[in-house]
């Protein structure tokens, strides 16, 4: 197949700016401490539609209806169309959001089908961005890519610094409402440093990014008969009570990861214990509405071979994430900063003790809203179901299809 960059036939770029000029009282936002702490780079997520059978759209139709709504969401998220300084807080300036028209001569099936999914990922995002963390555009780019086969692709990537994966996801269900309702009224709540006070100094926070290392792309598909089969396994072997999807799909990859490290180990097939860390939101006890990151981990180990089996993995990924939750569940809002301060510190003490493990670590998108996504059409009266999302991770890419 050819490459991707030689499939493109035409690529647009606007400023999309706020519909709606920031008042001057919000000029500056402050960035939280949980804001300052994560890395810059910008979080993706593609979104792929098929043309419909004896459907007809125009093309500049669907580019204006979602400019125009673009910059209605802008000015609910106001923050999204400013410029950081110096990790401290946001300069509320209207700079405004990229957003890029492309035109491609390869239809989505033939992208979508090659075994190679970073095609996909250099035709539905501008080239590099993904994951980006020196990019000095602006905090939100857009992409709307139109196939020959009348399909197209609508992608966004957002600095970490103003957006976790649950605000990702809000904003694009946000957009989408706005696409099919310039009336609606998305709920937005920027008070982060009521909940996270920032640092005078970010330059003393730690570091939690991995080494850049070569990654190997691999995708997996779980049906549900698959997953229910795993999660009788669990039950019946660990005492868990109703595993969740999550639960044994990641147990099962942790296992199978770390057999194929002990594979690697000098050839020798001997075992290396393990630790994983797994992402979990913290909304509640932070409203849902609030937009900036709002986070913190769990680590579950594995130092023996026993400790390796799969159920194992899910009575310990269990434990360790309703340990964290029974710990932040009822704070009081003037100390959940404190408290999950004290599980960030704990958790990388930790991980500093046992640097001589593996570490692996996971994050998960259920539970966010994107089946929500499946009905929300962007483009009005166009009929467009949601496809397959694409989420680009590094240099490994995750696929979510049919949702």
């Amino acid at each position: 197949m050819a490459s991707a960059k030689s499939q493109v036939v035409s690529i647009s770029k606007k400023i999309i700016k706020p519909s709606t000029p920031i008042p001057s009282s919000l000029r500056r936002h402050n960035l939280s401490f949980m804001d300052q702490l994560v890395s810059p780079a910008h979080n993706p997520l593609a979104f792929f539609y098929p043309k419909r059978t004896n459907s007809s759209y125009d093309q500049n139709h669907i580019s204006q209806l979602l400019e125009n709504s673009f910059a209605e969401v802008l000015t609910s998220y106001y923050p999204f169309a400013g410029t950081i300084k110096d990790n401290v807080f946001i300069d509320c300036d209207d700079r405004g959001a990229e957003f890029y028209n492309v035109r491609v001569n390869s239809s989505m099936s033939k992208i979508l089908s090659h075994p190679n999914y970073h095609d996909a990922t250099k035709l539905a995002y501008p080239q590099g961005l993904p994951w980006n963390t020196s990019y000095d555009g602006s905090l939100v780019v857009a992409q709307l890519t139109h196939f020959d086969c009348g399909g197209i692709a609508i992608s966004i990537c957002i600095s970490h610094k103003v957006a976790d994966a649950y605000c990702v996801i809000k904003f694009i269900n946000d957009w989408a409402a706005l696409t099919r309702d310039l009336g609606a009224k998305p709920s937005t709540q920027f008070d982060g440093t009521s909940f996270f006070p920032p640092t005078s100094d970010p330059s003393t926070l730690p570091n939690f990014e991995p080494e850049n290392q070569e990654c190997v792309t691999r995708l997996y598909h779980y049906s549900s008969s698959a997953l229910g089969r795993l999660k009788a396994i669990a039950f019946a072997e660990s005492g868990v009570e109703n595993p969740t999807r999550v639960e044994v799909a990641t147990a099962l990859v942790h296992r199978c990861a770390a057999a194929a490290s002990a594979k690697r180990n000098n050839n020798s097939g001997s075992f290396k214990p393990s630790l994983l860390c797994h992402i979990m939101g913290l909304r509640p006890p932070v409203p849902l509405n609030y937009i900036g990151n709002a986070s913190c981990f769990f680590v579950s180990s594995a130092p023996t071979e026993d400790d390796m089996q799969m159920p194992q993995l899910v009575a310990q990924l269990r434990k360790a994430k309703h340990q964290l939750r029974d710990k932040l569940k009822n704070v009081p809002q003037n100390e959940l900063f404190s408290q999950t301060l004290e599980v960030i510190k704990g958790g990388a003490e930790l991980l500093a003790q046992l640097s001589n493990f593996d570490l692996y670590r996971c994050s998960s998108l259920c539970n966010f809203g994107l089946c929500i996504l499946k009905e929300c059409m962007y483009i009005k009266h166009s009929n467009l179901p949601l496809w397959q999302i694409i989420v680009p991770n590094n240099n490994t890419c995750r696929s979510f299809s049919k949702i």
